[in-house]
């Protein structure tokens, strides 16, 4: 992996998603709950467990596995969101670098989780395999964890709303890029693990407003590559009529969601 590259890669991702990390904190991250809580269960995260959260945002995740009684550390290109992941997890140790290229060393933990995170990579692959490097060779674990297909997730009407607003630039945006049947799997294996385990998890991501449903895309990376393309009202303005078809009479806003995740094993060569 080309280390420019990869630092290029980095620095696009955290000035995108480090424009509005209060809101990434409050409304975006929690909606993956069941996520986390899922594959830290399948990881068997608990007491003594050394886990590593790479492209871990504000924490929540690393923060889970720390109420479990795990050993945490996390790695984000983003330093606003690596700011929050601090206070929620005093004892943790975060650090700002691409997934490709970590300061941490060789088997150092027992598992590394990335939620929705290799696919923003510049060169997935090659942060896997720098998971893999970094937990223990002797049975080491790697979880990964993306959408299932754009059509099993209702919130892909909120980014093809995007796309439209958009129009023909290329944002460079790709949410669902490991998103097919066996896509994470694919991934792990490349990167020469042993793929061990897999599973879907069904979770809501719901809003008490719909003005709340806007704040939580525009935080993200793809909110912000859209505001950068055609300007924040013109990008709200696309989200408003996407959203209407899941508010609620009471205002609120709910969106079934499906994700995947794989877990691969590091096997001594």
């Amino acid at each position: 992996m080309n280390a420019t590259a990869a630092a290029t890669a980095a620095a696009t991702q955290a000035a995108l998603w480090g424009r509005r990390p209060a809101d990434w904190a409050r409304l975006a991250e929690p909606q993956n709950v069941p996520l986390f809580s899922a594959v830290l269960d399948a990881l068997d995260v608990g007491r003594g467990t050394r886990l590593v959260d790479l492209g871990c945002g504000s924490g929540l995740a690393a923060r889970m596995a720390a109420e479990r009684g795990a050993t945490v550390a996390g790695i984000d290109a983003t330093p606003e969101l690596l700011e929050i992941a601090r206070e929620r997890v005093p004892d943790g140790a975060f650090h700002v670098a691409a997934l490709e290229e970590t300061p941490l060393h060789d088997g150092a933990f027992d598992a590394a989780t990335g939620f929705n995170a290799f696919q923003f990579a510049a060169d997935p692959v090659a942060a896997v395999r720098e998971a893999a490097r970094i937990v223990r060779g002797d049975g080491g674990l790697v979880a990964a964890s993306a959408f299932a297909e754009p059509e099993r997730c209702e919130s892909t009407a909120l980014h093809l709303a995007m796309k439209a607003a958009v129009g023909a630039r290329d944002d460079g945006y790709a949410p669902y890029a490991l998103s097919g049947p066996e896509g994470l799997q694919q991934l792990l294996a490349d990167a020469g693990l042993e793929p061990v385990a897999s599973g879907e998890v069904s979770l809501a991501w719901a809003h008490g407003s719909v003005q709340d449903t806007i704040l939580s895309v525009l935080c993200s990376a793809g909110g912000a590559r859209a505001m950068e393309a055609v300007g924040e009202a013109a990008v709200r303005a696309a989200l408003e009529p996407a959203i209407a078809p899941f508010a609620r009479p009471d205002g609120s806003v709910s969106m079934d969601n499906v994700f995947r995740y794989a877990i691969g094993r590091v096997t001594v060569a």
